[in-house]
């Protein structure tokens, strides 16, 4: 890309699909909550200080992380679906 001295770069033109929709966003909070209980029912049958369970550990850590992206907060461990469904009626209109 060449530059032009006194003009700025041009980025990226935001589109609609830089957001997902909300029917997206619930479905890949959805799926996440199953997998994530899933791999923490499978850690009980391992053993703590083996390499499968710590692998696995990361794996629900990573999927906690891209829940609050997806929701847009932080999870809840207290509430449940971690406080992350339902989505805002307003989900869609944030920044």
């Amino acid at each position: 890309m060449l530059d032009f001295p006194g003009r700025a770069a041009v980025g990226r033109r935001k589109s609609r699909y830089d957001r997902l929709l909300h029917s997206d966003a619930e479905a890949i909070i959805g799926d996440a909550l199953k997998l994530r209980e899933t791999v923490l029912a499978a850690q009980l049958n391992l053993k703590a200080n083996g390499e499968m369970y710590w692998r696995l550990n990361g794996l629900v850590e990573r999927l906690h992380e891209v829940m609050g992206a997806v929701a847009g907060k932080e999870p809840d461990f207290r509430a449940a679906w971690l406080g992350l469904l339902p989505l805002p009626e307003d989900y869609c209109d944030r920044v």
